[in-house]
């Protein structure tokens, strides 16, 4: 394995809310298999929970950073990029595409390491690989925390809509995405901004991870999360779920019917548990850091009791 360090609305909207440490010194690297579509950073000494970070669309795996420092000896991180995203070259994925593709090597890895009680985090498009690994991986996975995502993200904005629909639009958004000039691209992706952080240094760093992304593996990867609906997994997820709600004034829904929308979504879990965060948007970990940090440290420390 190669290592590394470590959102309603029109279709510019879409783009923008999709694409949307134990020792500080110390980072492992495994060697353990090559993971083509996606590199690893390991801190830690693996004195803490195993906890492995998944960050969502257009986005390296720094956006982790402050978490990963601020809960220090309480886990053992592992943090995740995929390829295309920050500084990791992009590579061809075939017919898996970037989220099965992802799942696949994250599961082999998974087994090759002897990884268990493991807390997968994720975030966006993160929290979809997440569940499925949790729901394939059953024995692996002690616990999930999934940050202002959703298992059909397409039933967000259109409540009837189908998945073959909804595959229709995407395959659209995503061809648009793809084939448009770099500047149009990064131009649309700016329209969205403001879902994504509710501060302007928020919304520039979110810029910024766009910026550095490959426009191709943004645009295929964005196709797959609108298109497909992943909540059939759910029923084969055992490990309790957390899922962490953003919410914010002038958001489009109350803070009740945006919690109500997520509960039909995760339905099909057996273990779930909703955590509105106020004050916030789609990047939690970088509008509400306090509030994120409490909440997954709740899941560790809990984990750390029961075992």
């Amino acid at each position: 394995m190669k290592a590394r360090r470590p959102g309603r609305m029109s279709m510019a909207g879409w783009i923008g809310i999709m694409v949307a440490i134990v020792t500080a010194t110390m980072v492992a690297r495994s060697e353990a298999q090559d993971l083509a579509t996606l590199e690893i950073e390991r801190n830690g000494s693996g004195e803490g929970r195993t906890v492995v970070f998944i960050p969502g669309l257009a986005t390296p795996g720094d956006v982790w950073d402050s978490t990963v420092a601020a809960l220090g000896p309480d886990i053992d991180a592992h943090v995740v990029t995929l390829a295309g995203f920050g500084d990791v070259p992009a590579v061809p994925r075939g017919e898996a595409g970037v989220i099965g593709s992802a799942v696949a090597d994250l599961d082999r890895w998974l087994e090759s390491e002897g990884l268990d009680d493991v807390v997968l985090v994720g975030h966006s498009m993160g929290a979809q690989i997440a569940l499925q690994i949790a729901a394939s991986a059953p024995e692996r996975v002690s616990d999930v925390v999934v940050v202002d995502s959703a298992p059909f993200f397409a039933r967000l904005f259109n409540p009837a809509i189908t998945p073959g629909q909804a595959a229709a639009y995407a395959a659209g958004v995503s061809a648009q995405m793809a084939a448009a000039p770099r500047e149009q691209f990064l131009a649309m992706s700016r329209q969205g901004l403001p879902v994504q952080s509710i501060t302007e240094a928020g919304q520039a760093q979110v810029m910024s991870w766009m910026e550095q992304a490959d426009q191709a593996v943004v645009s295929a990867a964005m196709g797959e999360v609108m298109a497909t609906d992943y909540s059939p997994v759910l029923s084969d997820v055992a490990a309790p779920v957390t899922v962490l709600i953003a919410w914010s004034e002038g958001s489009p829904m109350s803070a009740d019917q945006l919690e109500s929308v997520y509960a039909r979504q995760y339905a099909g879990l057996a273990s779930l548990d909703l955590l509105r965060i106020d004050g916030s948007r789609h990047f939690i970990m970088l509008d509400q850091p306090d509030r994120f940090r409490s909440a997954l440290g709740a899941v560790i420390v809990r984990q750390n009791e029961e075992n």
